[in-house]
């Protein structure tokens, strides 16, 4: 637990936060103490992404239409972007960040599965790539289309219709990060010993200029792990061996880069990702220390080549997604923790949550049942002790918005949530100074007394 999280846990007056039940809306219930749960919007058809251009207006994308839709509290959403898009299994619109100057240079990205017959489509033989592009948001639609990067059909390789991956950031140094899972290839991303010196072009996290303009847009940084590789298609590398992921996020405490990774049969992963990080897949998955293959039995793409255990895994996989760190939650309590969901049967529209240590590099587990003190979940009642909240469906996006509050969206159920301290909950800041939520916005009181 961090030192900010056990002060505000000291200062908390008993009397005003006597929070017995969460809150809960249309069947989404916070297990946690104090939290409230609306839906903040819906009618979103198999939603997969959304990101804040204010306060109460954000784009959200939509899986198997291919449309951006733009939302507006009080106001409803609108179409301001319809693309073409391959929708079969995981195909689809995957992806969307604003970039950190938006205000300024009005620029979209998305990430999406394109293919070759000018609608919608489900049939594997039209797609014809995942592509990353960016477009300029004129206030009231997104145009000018500049693709920027291109994850093709290989006719020499797989090119399966999931594994897709999907989820784009802006990371500190504003730099363009994404996720492609492997579309089950095997090379060297895959650590295909075999295959060391051939890229899939898939499989790992990619990082790119992003500043708005061209040609710069898509460029590989100087200071890319593999960017004096033999082999060019390295060079976008920040890194591989990943099988496939939905969540991807910067602790904005550490400015650390974090990802889920999806398991086949058994382990999910919640990793910590530093550059030239090698996740491992397809030889390891989960610790190393339970899986019959090892370190040696990765591909070594060069200087700053490295691997590491997952920070926590599930030897049972939930279909893990979004990941989210609450540093930014209107309640201080939760600022060492981090939130995530999944998708599968095992999850049951779940979320969880664990708690950072106080360098953030790894999890605390005290308090939790005493089988978790090796990071894994071994069972279903190991699983449970994590839960946050139930009832979500598949979570595809899970953001901190502008004004602090948490925000879920959901695949399955159409909706975007919103979860905030329960309404009159009264937060301790500071010597003598407090804040009410008060219809989920935080207004600042004089506290009467604060006891210890």
């Amino acid at each position: 637990m961090t030192r900010s999280a056990v002060l505000w846990r000291t200062f908390i007056v008993p009397s005003l936060f006597a929070c017995l039940i969460s809150g809960a809306a249309n069947g989404q219930t916070v297990t946690q103490p104090c939290l409230h749960v609306d839906v903040f919007a819906s009618g979103f058809s198999v939603p997969t992404g959304f990101s804040f251009i204010g306060s109460d207006e954000l784009f959200v994308i939509e899986k198997n239409t291919g449309r951006v839709k733009l939302f507006q509290a009080g106001s409803g959403s609108t179409t301001v972007l319809d693309l073409n898009v391959s929708n079969d299994n995981e195909r689809g619109l995957l992806g969307i960040a604003t970039h950190p100057s938006f205000a300024n240079n009005n620029q979209v990205y998305v990430y999406f599965s394109a293919n070759d017959v000018g609608s919608d489509s489900n049939d594997p033989n039209h797609w014809t790539e995942n592509r990353l592009s960016r477009f300029t948001w004129n206030g009231s639609a997104l145009t000018s289309e500049q693709i920027l990067l291109r994850f093709e059909r290989d006719p020499a390789q797989a090119n399966g219709a999931n594994h897709d991956g999907g989820p784009l950031v802006f990371g500190p140094d504003g730099r363009l990060y994404g996720v492609t899972g492997d579309l089950n290839r095997d090379r060297a991303e895959q650590n295909e010993q075999t295959q060391a010196a051939n890229s899939s072009d898939v499989g790992g996290i990619y990082r790119v200029n992003a500043p708005g303009t061209d040609p710069q847009d898509g460029s590989d940084p100087n200071d890319n792990p593999f960017i004096t590789h033999a082999n060019s298609e390295f060079h976008r590398l920040f890194a591989y061996g990943v099988r496939n992921s939905f969540g991807l996020a910067f602790d904005p405490m550490t400015n650390t880069l974090w990802d889920t990774e999806n398991g086949p049969s058994t382990y999910d992963e919640i990793n910590l990702v530093a550059p030239g990080f090698n996740s491992g897949w397809s030889q390891i998955m989960g610790p190393d220390s339970r899986d019959p293959q090892g370190v040696g039995d990765l591909v070594d793409l060069g200087s700053g080549s490295t691997y590491s255990d997952p920070e926590f895994s599930f030897l049972f996989p939930i279909g893990i997604t979004d990941l989210v760190f609450l540093a930014g939650f209107l309640d201080p309590s939760y600022h060492d923790a981090v939130v995530f969901g999944g998708a599968n049967a095992v999850n049951a529209g779940r979320l969880h949550i664990l708690r950072l240590n106080t360098n953030r590099d790894g999890f605390d587990v005290s308090g939790l049942p005493v089988g978790l003190s090796d990071f894994v979940t071994d069972n279903s009642a190991e699983l449970d002790s994590l839960t946050f909240g139930t009832g979500f469906g598949i979570t595809t996006d899970i953001q901190i918005g502008p004004g602090g509050a948490l925000y879920i969206l959901s695949l399955t159920n159409g909706e975007l949530y919103q979860v905030v301290p329960e309404p009159g909950t009264a937060l301790v800041v500071g010597l003598g100074l407090m804040l009410i939520t008060v219809n989920g916005r935080r207004e600042r009181a004089r506290a009467l007394s604060i006891q210890s």
